[in-house]
C-alpha cells in the first residue's frame, strides 16, 4: 500500500464518490443525485489543504485530507469556533485531519486508516504542527483514545452537512509520532516540500 496525495481532478473525483458512497452507507447523507459529496469546499479548496489517498494495486482504497492553518481555517471552524479559538490561543501550529474514507472491503480492518493516519502525523511533522484537530463519530472515540491517545475536547449533535454526532478531538503530534511512526515515503516528502514554496509564493503574494 501506497500513501500519495491525489495527482488530477480523476483522484479527486474518486475521492468524492468514495466519500458519498461511504457516508450514505454509514447513514450520515442521504444519496446525492451525481454521486459526490463535496463538503466544506471554501477548506477544499484552500492551498493549505492536501488530499491524499491510499493506493493498493494501483487501486484508490482511502483517503485522508490534511489542512494547515491559513485564511480558511479548518473543517472544525464551521461547527467548533469556541473551541478551536481556544486551541489557537495556545500560540502553538495547529494543523487537522478529515475527511478520513475507506472502500467498503476495507472498513472491517484498521490497516488503511492507521496507514491514513501515519501519513498524516508525517505531513504535519515536516510541517512542524504541534497539535491534530479530527471529529469522528463518537463510537469511534475510544478506539482513538487508546490507539494514538487524542482527547476530547467537545461534542456536537451534527458537523456541516454530515448531520450525525460528532466528537472533536486533539492529539499532540510528537507523541503520536513516536506511538505510530511514519514510514519513510519520499512521495510525502516531495508534496511537502512543493506545498511550503506554493505557500510561501501565495504569502507573499498576499502581503
Amino acid at each position: 500500500m501506497h500513501i500519495r496525495p491525489v495527482i488530477d481532478d480523476t483522484d479527486l473525483d474518486h475521492v468524492y464518490r468514495m466519500t458519498h458512497d461511504a457516508y450514505v452507507e454509514l447513514g450520515y447523507i442521504a444519496p446525492r443525485p451525481d454521486g459526490r459529496f463535496r463538503h466544506y469546499e471554501d477548506v477544499d479548496a484552500a492551498p493549505e489543504n492536501m488530499v491524499l489517498v491510499a493506493v493498493e494495486e494501483g487501486v484508490i482504497v482511502g483517503t485522508v485530507s490534511v489542512t494547515l492553518d491559513g485564511p480558511a481555517g479548518f473543517h472544525v471552524d464551521h461547527d467548533f469556533a469556541t473551541e478551536i479559538a481556544a486551541v489557537r490561543a495556545e500560540g502553538q501550529p495547529v494543523g487537522a485531519s478529515w475527511r478520513i474514507v475507506t472502500e467498503p472491503r476495507h472498513r472491517a480492518s484498521t490497516a488503511v486508516v492507521l496507514e491514513l493516519i501515519r501519513a498524516t502525523v508525517d505531513v504535519f511533522a515536516r510541517f512542524g504542527v504541534a497539535t491534530g484537530l479530527c471529529t469522528f463519530a463518537p463510537r469511534h472515540e475510544r478506539a482513538y483514545q487508546r490507539a494514538i491517545g487524542m482527547e476530547t475536547i467537545a461534542r456536537t449533535d451534527g458537523v456541516g452537512e454530515v448531520k450525525t454526532p460528532a466528537v472533536l478531538m486533539r492529539g499532540d503530534i510528537a507523541t503520536i509520532a513516536l506511538r505510530w511512526p511514519p514510514h519513510d515515503n519520499p512521495t510525502l516528502a516531495t508534496l511537502v516540500a512543493e506545498r511550503k514554496r506554493l505557500l510561501d509564493v501565495v504569502r507573499r503574494d498576499a502581503a
